[in-house]
């Protein structure tokens, strides 16, 4: 039976595929314009969580490792994946410590936001931490990477 999703009639659905972390579901359509079509979709199963950790300084703490769907190696902030029964908070906390060694005493949330949203249901918390404290980080053993800082005033006003 169709169903109206705002301008759009989804005609079926199926699931395409699974894993742990996604399901990419197959939509057949009837566009805004009344045209027929298909649509797929990338359900995360998980929130996405990101921290800008930020020390005494304004140094910005990032972590690299490589990023199979991408080919490359990739410097970005701390994230990862949070169980959704899981408070993002928690999740945030856990990531900082175990790919960057940081433990904050204070966290602000920043933002909440929907990650390719033309084509995923994926949605991402980011968090500030400040108030650091270094430790040896705990990677998992997927992870492949290393930890370092970047000097960037224009944060110091948080």
């Amino acid at each position: 039976m169709p169903t109206q999703r705002g301008p759009w009639t989804t005609l079926s659905e199926r699931e395409a595929y699974a894993s742990p972390w996604i399901a990419v579901s197959h939509h057949e359509v009837i566009d805004p314009g009344g045209n027929p079509g298909t649509y797929g979709v990338v359900h995360f199963k998980n929130l996405a969580i990101g921290v800008i950790a930020l020390d005494d300084e304004g140094n910005t703490w990032i972590v690299g490792q490589y990023r199979y769907p991408v080919q490359a190696y990739s410097w970005e902030i701390p994230e990862g994946g949070g169980k959704r029964d899981t408070p993002p908070l928690e999740s945030a906390r856990r990531e900082l410590r175990e790919e960057a060694g940081i433990v904050a005493r204070r966290w602000t949330e920043l933002l909440r936001m929907d990650l390719s949203n033309s084509a995923s249901d994926e949605h991402a918390i980011l968090y500030v931490a400040q108030d650091l404290g270094f430790h040896t980080p705990n990677r998992t053993a997927t992870k492949n990477s290393r930890c370092a800082s970047s000097l960037s005033r224009s944060c110091t006003a948080w």
